[in-house]
This record gives structure tokens, sequence and C-alpha cells, in this order.
């Protein structure tokens, strides 16, 4: 049987998909240590978990998974909301792109000992379809998005292409155990870090109701563009955030 035609059932799926997930890709790429369900502390009050983890001699893969069941997806990287279609219903969600962003911006950090580790992002949203622009600026390809595990080994291969070796064995094993000895550990510290979720979530809505920038934390203003109303940060052109109307 072929590497994707044992996928879990969707009760398995439920707090083991990270688990299986490893087990599966430590067997395909063989190059690649492996770790899932990593809590790692950010330069401020917030950490991140990150769903995989792929240390290669390229670098880092970040994997971000998202279940969303027959639904099509919608969203543009460049903005924190994204939304999706399902049994004729609209949904509103924060970019995964984002939130996998964040999570780079913190693994960065948290390697900063190592110098400059290249990290990729990989956005594995299983759904029916998606319809997303303005992923990857420029010609190099750091982040792909799969609606499936087979889309998601094509994306790790379409990322690895052309990209430079830049850790031999030893450097990559010794970033595996640094990050593996390090991570934050223990109930409590999950427990907070989900509340702390919580929290970034509702402040998030919040800004949003009271139209203030996420990025900037200015006023977003009223402006007119060519398919209508939408706000905009009141600190372009050097943010380009904008919202649409309710």
């Amino acid at each position: 049987m072929g590497l994707f035609n044992d996928l879990p059932s969707k009760n398995e799926l439920k707090g083991s998909f990270g688990e299986w997930l490893t087990k599966r890709y430590s067997k395909t790429y063989y190059d690649a240590l492996i770790l899932h369900d990593v809590l790692i502390n950010g330069n401020d009050e917030y950490t991140s978990q990150i769903d995989m983890l792929m240390v290669g001699n390229k670098g880092v893969y970040v994997v971000e998974v998202k279940m969303y069941d027959e639904a099509i997806i919608y969203g543009d990287g460049n903005k924190s909301e994204w939304y999706y279609y399902k049994n004729g219903k609209k949904y509103n969600i924060y970019s995964p792109k984002k939130q996998n962003d964040m999570h780079i911006k913190y693994l960065k950090s948290f390697l900063k000992d190592f110098g400059e580790v290249p990290c990729f992002s990989v956005l594995t949203v299983i759904c029916k379809d998606f319809k997303v622009s303005n992923v990857n600026s420029g010609d190099s390809i750091d982040t792909v998005i799969c609606n499936s595990l087979p889309a998601m080994d094509r994306g790790l291969k379409v990322i690895a292409k052309d990209k430079p070796v830049v850790f031999d064995d030893n450097m990559k094993k010794e970033i595996f155990e640094y990050i593996k000895n390090n991570q934050l550990k223990g109930k409590e510290i999950r427990k907070t870090h989900k509340e702390n979720t919580i929290n970034y979530k509702a402040k998030l809505n919040t800004e949003k109701e009271e139209k203030i920038c996420p990025y900037c934390k200015t006023p977003l203003i009223l402006r007119n563009g060519k398919y209508g109303k939408f706000y905009g940060c009141s600190n372009y052109p050097k943010c380009k955030y904008t919202q649409k109307t309710d």
C-alpha cells in the first residue's frame, strides 16, 4: 500500500494526527529529523505551538495543519482574515499563513545561537479546495499551501528544489536535539498557552470591532476603492492592511 492509502479516520485524527503525520513522514524523508507538537517561547508574552517540524539539510520545514473537511478556503497571504464556505455558509478564520509566519518568527529567535536558520512554511489545510493569493513574494518559494497529504508531499519537494544544502548531518542533529530538549513541557505550561491563545484571539476580535489596525495599532479609516468602500490603515502606505466593511 502507498504512503497515503491508509489515512486515519476522523476519530483517529483527533488528538493523534500530529503523531501519525510524524511517523508517516519519518518513513518518507529519511534525511529529515521530525518533531511534532512543539511548544516554544517567543520574545514577548506569547508562546508558539507548532504542529510539526522537519529539520533537514536545507533548513527547517514548519508545518501547520488545519482541517476544514469539504470546505472551500479563500484568502490573501497579506491579510490576517481568511474565510471559507461550507454547506452554503460563510465562516471567517485567522490566516494560517500569518499564524505560521509567527511560528517561524519565534522559531528563528529560539534558534538564534545557530545563526541564520532557513525556515520554510508548509500549510497543510485539509479541505475540498482553496483559492489563496500572494503566498510568496518574488521567485523564491518559501511557502506552500496544500489541501491534502499527497499535495503536502509534493509541496515539500517544490520548496526543497534548488535550495542549497546549509547543514551537514551533525549540525542538523544538533539543531534537532536543541529543539527537542529546550521546548516547553508540562501540563500547566500548555494550559497557560491555551489560555493566552484564547485571549489573543479575543484581542484581535476586539481590535476588529473597534476598527484598529492589528499591526500598527492605529485607527482604520473608511476609504473608497475600486470595488467599493473598505477600511484601511491610517499608516498607509507604510502599512497596507485593509478590512472589509460589515
